[in-house]
């Protein structure tokens, strides 16, 4: 996040949803906490955490994440195999 707080699971998006600001009335930040809470099974859990972070996103809460490194194939490190990269398999020959 933003201010330096680090989100690692449902209890810490509870928190961090109950210590935001409320606005009058129900808004999307009160709808988002009730799912956090209610997620029963994996899927509903993965379906509040995606709510929680599409909710973050729209009030530029999270900082930018950085960009992987790019990963180049290593050179052959069987050369008695040919390496397929695309199908992430070996073909020995």
């Amino acid at each position: 996040m933003r201010d330096g707080r680090i989100i690692r699971s449902l209890a810490d998006a509870i928190a961090l949803l109950r210590e935001h600001e409320a606005r009058p009335g129900v808004d999307v930040r009160d709808e988002v906490l009730h799912r956090l809470e209610r997620a029963q099974n994996e899927q509903e859990r993965r379906e509040a955490a995606d709510a929680f972070v599409a909710w973050a996103e729209e009030l530029d809460l999270l900082l930018a994440r950085p960009k992987p490194p790019i990963r180049r194939p290593e050179r052959n490190p069987l050369p008695h195999c040919r390496v397929v990269w695309s199908k992430k398999e070996i073909i020995r020959e």
